[in-house]
C-alpha cells in the first residue's frame, strides 16, 4: 500500500494468485485496508463477466488489480489492462500456480510488465 499514489488514476499494483477464492479474499483484505487510503482495488477472476472487468479496467481509478492468471492474461492481451504506470507485482502462492500449470500464463504476464517492476 505504501508505494500506491492514490491521487492516480492507473493500475500500480498487480497481485496474481491460483484461484478465484483466493483472489477475492486478497481483494478484499486489500480493499478493507486500502479504503482508508482512497486506495481502489479491482478482482479480476474468471467466472465473473468479462465486459464488467474491461469497463473497471478501461475506467480508470483502479489501483491495485487482484486476480488469477488465465483472467490477468486475458485482459493484457486484449489491450484492456495497462501495464504502464505499474510499480509493483505480486505472485502468491507462486509454486502452487508453477505446479498447476500455470507457466505459460505466468511468462506471458511477465512480458506485458515494464522492465524495473
Amino acid at each position: 500500500m505504501q508505494v500506491i499514489d492514490a491521487a492516480s488514476n492507473n493500475i500500480q499494483a498487480l497481485i496474481v494468485s491460483p484461484t478465484r477464492e483466493l483472489s477475492l479474499q486478497i481483494a478484499f483484505v486489500v480493499h478493507s485496508i486500502g479504503e482508508f487510503m482512497g486506495v481502489q482495488v479491482h478482482a479480476c477472476v474468471g467466472g465473473t463477466v468479462v465486459k464488467e472487468d474491461i469497463k473497471k479496467l478501461k475506467s480508470g481509478g483502479v489501483h491495485i488489480v487482484v486476480g488469477t492468471p488465465g483472467r490477468i492474461h486475458d485482459m493484457m492481451k486484449k489491450g484492456f489492462f495497462k501495464t504502464d504506470y505499474l510499480r509493483l507485482f505480486v505472485m502468491d502462492e507462486a509454486d502452487e500456480m508453477l505446479s498447476r500449470g500455470f507457466k505459460p500464463q505466468i511468462q506471458e504476464i511477465f512480458k506485458f510488465l515494464p522492465g524495473d517492476v
